[in-house]
């Protein structure tokens, strides 16, 4: 499994609306992607500091997306109020979650 790692520093009173709009409409554009295993998003309400992971059965599932989520990823800055999302790629080395 694959998981990439996009951190944003987001105006703390927009919360609540970039995830709203993450569960409506690009989640399920995401799970209509091949490889698509989830997301979990973390983030502090009082400064903003948000990191949102999703996970793919593969690097190439994951690489062959980044065209399909590119769109979310400037949504959820725009809307949030913050910079330049920073995108990092990984392997999951360890999973409990399941």
């Amino acid at each position: 499994m694959h998981a990439r790692v996009t951190t944003l520093q987001m105006d703390p009173s927009t919360l609540n609306e970039v995830t709203a709009r993450l569960e409506s409409e690009d989640v399920p554009a995401f799970k209509q992607l091949d490889g698509f295993e989830g997301m979990t998003v973390l983030g502090d309400r009082e400064s903003g500091h948000t990191i949102a992971v999703t996970f793919w059965e593969s690097e190439e599932a994951m690489r062959e997306s980044e065209e399909a989520v590119k769109g979310a990823r400037q949504r959820a800055a725009e809307t949030g109020r913050a910079g330049e999302p920073q995108v990092e790629r990984f392997e999951v080395i360890l999973d409990t979650m399941a």
